[in-house]
């Protein structure tokens, strides 16, 4: 039986003794670990536990262990604009795009969210990075699309990923323990320290015929 590792800090006498004699585990992607024998129903869900964070907890600490940046995969913004005319016309292209925070739990992450705040305010504390949970670009340009071709936007954005650990305290018995942990937790999003670490290409090609038909009547 695997337990997650206890954090060694200068714990109230009360607490030692709660540690001592009840320690859960969540490891993400496994079955709850708390006792043997453990049946589901003897287990909060992820989510439960994310949700009493702030609420219900004497403690919830998020404790970050790694940090990187990349860019994004790339993707369309806005609709393709098409050019039926017999000239190279200038076409306005692209539009809104919304980077948003996603875990490796797949839950919806809400700014609001106490475990959220946690999380974000860690990060930030230990690698000097601030961390929002949604943001929106406006990715627009005028470009010359030569006739009979298409043209649109292509982004690759500038993003983000911290990994880490959840430790939650409760003043009475959760599911029979007094702490339990969230192991592995991993979130990615949007990079607004460094939003030009991205790219932002014009792409353009000939229309199909069918693309023709559809678009040019």
């Amino acid at each position: 039986m695997a337990f997650a590792r206890r954090k060694t800090s200068s714990s109230s006498p009360k607490r030692t003794l709660r540690t001592a004699g009840a320690v859960a585990a969540l490891a993400l992607g496994a079955s709850l670990m708390a006792a043997p024998q453990a049946s589901a129903a003897d287990s909060p869900s992820t989510k439960q536990l994310l949700d009493a964070c702030g609420h219900t907890t004497d403690l919830c600490e998020f404790h970050a262990t790694d940090y990187w940046t990349y860019t994004g995969p790339k993707h369309q913004v806005g609709d393709t604009a098409y050019n039926c005319g017999s000239l190279t016309n200038p076409h306005t292209v692209g539009g809104m795009d919304t980077t948003g925070s996603t875990n490796t739990l797949g839950i919806s992450i809400s700014a609001e969210y106490k475990w959220f705040e946690t999380f974000s305010t860690e990060v930030t504390a230990t690698y000097s990075h601030s961390w929002v949970a949604s943001h929106t670009d406006t990715v627009t340009d005028t470009v010359n699309i030569p006739a009979g071709y298409k043209g649109w936007i292509e982004r690759g954005t500038s993003k983000q990923q911290a990994k880490g650990w959840y430790e939650l305290h409760f003043g009475k018995r959760y599911y029979g323990h007094y702490i339990w942990y969230i192991n592995n937790y991993q979130s990615a999003g949007f990079n607004a320290d460094q939003p030009k670490k991205g790219y932002v290409n014009y792409r353009d090609a000939k229309m199909t015929s069918g693309e023709r038909s559809a678009h040019c009547r």
